[in-house]
């Protein structure tokens, strides 16, 4: 059996407090992230509430909670938590994705309005083209912690998208990286605010992802 590495449950946890002080969560155990490790296929991920430990927000994680799975969703170390219930899309992320190497799912205001219509957040300002993959698929709707959910929302990444939305539920955004998985969290919860905001006005100017930088810049 490979090694678990502690520097990874180290760097998982040191982003609690950025989870929940960015609002991307309300509190409690909603949301979750994780990153995989190429060389072994492990997942550092974090664990649902126990009896041994109750989650009031995120930023009570320790690196000692962070749950270490494998691409099949089996614990490679027992330390008496079990990974999120959302650990089956994790892993159906990272199978079609092999290039991502960590996710983020979060539960954030603005895209969550637009989770709950069941509506894409559409591509109206260029930073969503370069780093989102464009428009912001909102996933049909599957029960949380089901192969289903994790079926809709590898289907509403396709295209190479870094970001999606989960029907009545949240979102989610891969990077190759915890930091970049970070980063792309806010970028599609400026998007979908800004998205609001400019309905109030009027009807939202969209552009396509070919009319976004000038040629002579590639």
């Amino acid at each position: 059996m490979a090694k678990v590495r502690r520097e990874y449950k180290e760097l998982v946890a040191s982003f609690a407090r950025r989870f929940y002080e960015s609002h991307l969560t309300p509190g409690m155990d909603s949301g979750d992230w994780s990153i995989r490790d190429e060389e072994t296929g492990y997942i550092y991920i974090c664990p649902r509430p126990g009896n041994q430990f109750e989650i009031t927000d995120w930023t009570v994680l320790k690196p000692q909670n962070v749950c270490v799975i494998d691409m099949d969703g089996k614990l490679v170390e027992d330390a008496g938590l079990l990974p999120t219930v959302e650990a089956p899309m994790h892993i159906a992320i990272y199978k079609d994705r092999p290039e991502i190497h960590a996710i983020v799912h979060s539960h954030p205001i603005y895209s969550s309005a637009f989770a709950i219509t069941g509506k894409n957040i559409p591509l109206a300002l260029a930073e969503q083209a370069l780093f989102l993959g464009g428009e912001v698929v909102c996933a049909e709707y599957g029960l949380v912690g089901s192969k289903e959910l994790a079926d809709n929302i590898v289907k509403a990444l396709k295209g190479n998208k870094m970001a999606a939305l989960l029907r009545n539920h949240g979102s989610v955004t891969l990077g190759r990286d915890l930091t970049e998985a970070f980063v792309l969290a806010d970028f599609l919860e400026h998007g979908a605010r800004v998205a609001i905001m400019a309905m109030s006005l009027g009807k939202i100017i969209e552009i396509s992802p070919d009319n976004i930088l000038d040629p002579g810049l590639l």
